[in-house]
């Protein structure tokens, strides 16, 4: 096993259990869940964009376009979750 199938092997695992733990936290209801699971959601796009799409190896303005749409994002989710949730 090479190195880099070694890399996704450990990636494609801490997905999985980020989505474990991303379901469990979704049980309790709360803002404060949502709002990990927006979390959650967020580390796992970049974990797929960095490993998957390979943007690590990407030009500089390519993986600073990328991490910013993922904070817009994620500050316009968590936005939603606590400024129009109940």
């Amino acid at each position: 096993m090479t190195w880099v199938s070694k890399r996704l092997t450990v990636s494609w695992l801490v997905l999985v259990t980020v989505s474990i733990l991303s379901f469990e936290s979704s049980l309790f209801g709360s803002k404060a869940a949502g709002a990990i699971v927006i979390a959650i959601g967020l580390l796992k796009a970049w974990i797929v964009g960095s490993e998957f799409m390979e943007i690590r190896c990407a030009p500089l303005i390519m993986r600073a376009i990328f991490l910013s749409w993922l904070l817009i994002v994620g500050g316009a989710l968590l936005s939603v979750v606590y400024l129009l949730g109940s």
